[in-house]
């Protein structure tokens, strides 16, 4: 065989697998069109028939072996209501969203058929729901760090305890400041609202102050909580008992840290509505955040005390990679039937993530220069340039520029309340620096110099270079 042939046939075959893949794109191409055209027919038959006379005559499920009939009855309880194709479609998509969310299915499809029902009536729809059940047990392992600590968890779940999508929650802790957290906790959401829900637990807390405060805090409380999301936000209403001990005292700790060792119970409601509006909750570029906390204790044991939370913060961008953050904070814990307040219930000020250019608690109150007592009332403000830096403007990285600022006292009780409150305006601790700021997947990363302007007698300092690792900084 003459080799000069093979060319030639080599030439013919690459014209053929040309042609070949031509005919096979324009069949691809064709199917494509005919199914985008189908699509287009569908959609337009779907909008021309919403507003007809329907009704779902029956719902099916196919692939649960666990979760209980009364759930699905809760959930798709407004889609049998509907009566046009239109609100069924609408409604039909929100249960699914809603069983997808409680997270105990791999996948739901949804399927929408006439009624194999002779004896069903004219516009009537059978809704049919393909599942799948993830597996009931489920451990997850994680860490934690912010506010200058760090920790280590566990947690081990059951989902779906007794087939309504309860969560059953063992979670375990430990930690350098909080040293050991146990916790039992059992969900359950509303009428199977993922939305809403009640919890009720269990814990053990031990807190480790000796860095501040010479001493260490035990806690054992149980709780019960309700959960809810709104067009406010997220509300959390919580009635909870906790008996709490202050206990090993340091041999060189403050005779008021020794006055306020021992043990003492509260019992107390709470209420919690955070509004989060942010793009970013580690560096956002635009959007707002509010928290508002209250809390009433008093119903039981020997705390009695009315206390109010509120922090802010808003975002923009001023273009060009540059941000704008300010935020503002406050706080006020008032006891009644008692002169004084518990070191437990108070507030506490400074660090890396609260006010920088201060120690970690390192604001307010202190005896003899080492103990923080912290304080019944605070204000606290910021605000902060983030600036894109030269070649990494397309990475996670800022440079920032800052000034913070805030105050913490006790309320005199010999004292009117508009005075002590005034008083707090008029002894404001201040920094300002620069750094450079990181966020990563899982936390965002500060490195500032920190120089403090103006500090009272009592607050610790910390000038230079400060770290700060977390979720929300001020």
């Amino acid at each position: 065989m003459d080799n000069d042939e093979f060319p030639l046939r080599a030439h013919e075959s690459d014209e053929k697998a040309e042609e070949f893949m031509n005919t096979n794109l324009e069949a691809k191409a064709k199917k494509y069109k005919e199914y985008e055209e189908a699509a287009i027919k569908l959609n337009n038959l779907v909008f021309d028939t919403k507003d007809c006379p329907f009704y779902v005559h029956s719902f099916r499920i196919h692939g649960t072996q666990k979760t209980r009939q009364s759930l699905f009855e809760s959930v798709v309880y407004s889609a049998l209501q509907a009566r046009t194709l239109g609100s069924i479609i609408d409604e039909v998509h929100l249960a699914a969203d809603k069983l997808n969310r409680l997270d105990i299915f791999k996948h739901i499809d949804v399927f929408l058929d006439k009624s194999s029902d002779p004896l069903a009536q004219p516009g009537a729809i059978d809704v049919i729901l393909s599942t799948e059940e993830k597996s009931r047990f489920w451990i997850k392992t994680g860490t934690e760090i912010g506010n200058d600590a760090g920790s280590a968890n566990i947690s081990l779940n059951i989902r779906n305890v007794f087939g309504g999508a309860e969560t059953l929650e063992t979670y375990m802790s430990a930690g350098t400041q909080t040293s050991y957290v146990f916790e039992f906790c059992l969900a359950k959401p509303i009428n199977g609202n993922p939305d809403s829900k009640v919890d009720i637990s269990a814990y053990r807390l031990t807190k480790n102050n000796q860095s501040f405060s010479s001493h260490d805090e035990i806690l054992h409380g149980i709780a019960l909580r309700w959960r809810v999301l709104s067009k406010l936000g997220f509300h959390e209403l919580t009635y909870g008992t906790s008996w709490r001990q202050i206990c090993n005292i340091a041999k060189d700790a403050t005779l008021s840290i020794r006055e306020s060792a021992g043990h003492s119970l509260k019992s107390s409601v709470a209420h919690t509505l955070v509004r989060d509006m942010r793009d970013d909750i580690m560096l956002p570029s635009r959007g707002y955040y509010i928290k508002l906390f209250q809390e009433l204790a008093g119903f039981n044991g020997d705390v009695f005390f009315v206390k109010n939370e509120f922090e802010s913060q808003i975002n923009f961008p001023l273009g060009k990679g540059f941000i704008f953050s300010a935020s503002l904070r406050n706080g006020l814990l008032f006891p009644f039937k008692t002169q004084q307040s518990k070191i437990s219930d108070r507030f506490f000020l400074g660090g890396a993530q609260s006010v920088r250019g201060f120690k970690l608690n390192g604001m307010g109150p202190r005896e003899d220069k080492k103990d923080s007592l912290g304080g019944d009332a605070y204000v606290a403000a910021g605000v902060s340039l983030f600036t894109p830096l030269p070649k990494l403007s397309r990475h996670p990285v800022k440079g920032h520029f800052f000034v913070n600022g805030g105050s913490l006292m006790q309320i005199n009780p010999s004292q009117r309340l508009a005075v002590s409150l005034n008083n707090l305006a008029k002894m404001p601790s201040v920094s300002a620096g620069v750094g450079v700021v990181y966020r990563s997947s899982i936390l965002r990363l500060e490195v500032n110099f920190c120089l403090p302007l103006i500090a009272t007698n009592t607050d610790k300092l910390k000038k230079g270079l400060q770290l700060g690792l977390g979720f929300n900084f001020w």
